[in-house]
């Protein structure tokens, strides 16, 4: 899976095949692949099943960071080696050995991590990111590879599908966009006759390739992403998200005794928990399954006889709080026009600071000459605070964190927004946004935030499910 052997416009337009019933995608994430028994697991899990899978992996837990570290530190050749050898080591371990033929998936580990030192060795790459990407991708690759062999030991006929065939992106390295419709076009012609054929294809999550086939990744939690990717074109009955946790919960069952797992949402409900600190379906994978009309499930890998939480594109139901969510290492910027500048063209200034700059916003709000907006901590704000001081007064307060309550029906049932503002209480709030009628969020100090969630949960979900 070093890259792509097909050019793109070497492939039809069309497939002279339609998706087969029972058309399911499963993507697994690092922690269901840590180790031999959860890879024996999610074999299992697919060849007990039913219907036509299509499997997405991620890296093992911990593999991508580990190699990020290679691609950042510059280290040396000893170092290289001794990481390579543990990365190796721990794959041709996790492998059923016994079962399929070792000394292939020996020589395909070597391969691949061959590829690594190549790239490590590179000095004509455009950016770094660049550099990190055709690294980091590596975990990906061996994840497919021990899954791969793991499905064959168990009787089902998997076959590598090398995602670079299939999510064509821009140059963003790091964060590529994928090119949806040329990625359609790529995922039916690659997977599709695959499956009409009966074999299951075993693709990278995360990953994927520009048009001149230079590996890209996308982004953090990317291969949810590319689950919906590669779902949408097939016309999947689903996608189903294995993780570590039974579903989406009404807040993080870590910090609140009360949460609970969510049956059944909607998708608005669902984008608005990936937003805003939920964790467990990547915001692009719900968005792209709202474009797309995709159902969505969540489930437990360690846990399959429970039903998770489904994400379902025609939920509907009357006003109710679902769910509290939480984002800490947030920052507030407020940003007031000086009392001689011209308001009318004030925000359309400050905005084109921010595009400029590609600082990306969560929420805002705005008054005549003044507005407040919040970013993650980690953004770097110099050049932006530099330029909007040149008209504006600018105050930054950090260690702040982001509680969003979501449900829906919550500006059309009266007296919805006064029960969290209740449940809020006297917590000091330096900004409140409420865009729809799906969420309403509060900015408090990140020290606030841990109580003020499990008030808002006990008040808006256990209390009103007793009723």
């Amino acid at each position: 899976m070093s890259g792509s052997s097909v050019r793109s416009d070497a492939l039809p337009d069309t497939v002279p095949h339609d998706a087969p019933p029972g058309l399911v995608v499963h993507k697994f994430g690092g922690t269901s692949l840590e180790n031999a028994e959860r890879i024996k697991n999610v074999s299992g899990l697919i060849a007990l099943g039913s219907g036509h899978p299509v499997v997405v992996v991620s890296a093992m837990a911990g593999v991508t960071a580990q190699l990020a570290g290679l691609a950042r530190n510059d280290p040396g050749e000893e170092e290289v080696e001794e990481a390579l050898s543990e990365i190796g080591e721990r794959h041709l371990t996790a492998a059923p050995l016994d079962a399929v033929d070792g000394a292939s998936l020996a020589t395909r580990v070597d391969e691949i991590l061959a590829g690594v030192r190549v790239s490590l060795a590179r000095t004509d790459f455009e950016n770094p990111m660049a550099r990190e990407d055709a690294i980091i991708a590596a975990g990906e690759d061996l994840s497919a590879e021990l899954v791969t062999r793991a499905l064959l030991a168990d009787g089902v006929d998997a076959t590598p599908l090398d995602a670079r065939r299939l999510i064509r992106t821009d140059e963003r390295f790091g964060s590529a966009v994928p090119d949806l419709e040329e990625t359609d076009r790529l995922v039916r012609a690659e997977a599709l006759p695959m499956i009409v054929e009966g074999r299951v294809p075993v693709i990278q999550g995360f990953i994927g390739s520009t048009t001149d086939e230079r590996t890209t990744t996308l982004g953090r939690g990317g291969s949810d992403f590319t689950a919906t990717l590669v779902a949408a074109p097939l016309s999947a009955d689903e996608v189903v998200i294995w993780t570590d946790v039974s579903g989406i919960h009404t807040a993080d069952p870590r910090e609140v005794e009360g949460a609970r797992a969510i049956r059944e949402m909607g998708f608005e409900e669902a984008v608005e928990l990936a937003y805003f600190g939920a964790g467990v379906v990547h915001v692009s994978a719900a968005k792209h399954a709202v474009s797309t009309n995709l159902p969505l499930r969540i489930r437990n890998s360690g846990a399959q006889e429970e039903v998770g939480t489904l994400v379902n594109p025609n939920q509907r139901g009357g006003a109710e709080f679902a769910a509290v969510a939480f984002k800490p290492a947030v920052v507030l910027v407020r940003v007031r026009a000086f009392p001689s500048a011209m308001a009318h063209g004030f925000l359309a200034r400050v905005f084109a600071v921010l595009g400029a700059h590609q600082v990306p916003v969560d929420l805002v709000a705005t008054s005549h000459s003044s507005t407040a907006f919040t970013i993650d901590r980690e953004e770097d704000l110099t050049a932006v605070r530099d330029e909007l001081s040149r008209f504006s007064e600018v105050e930054i307060i950090p260690d702040l964190a982001t509680i969003t309550v979501v449900g829906h029906g919550l500006l059309n049932e009266p007296g919805m927004e006064a029960l969290a503002f209740w449940a809020v209480g006297k917590t000091p709030v330096h900004l409140i946004s409420q865009a729809s009628d799906v969420s309403l969020s509060f900015v408090v100090s990140e020290e606030d935030a841990p109580e003020t969630v499990r008030r808002l949960h006990f008040s808006l979900i256990e209390l009103r499910s007793d009723t």
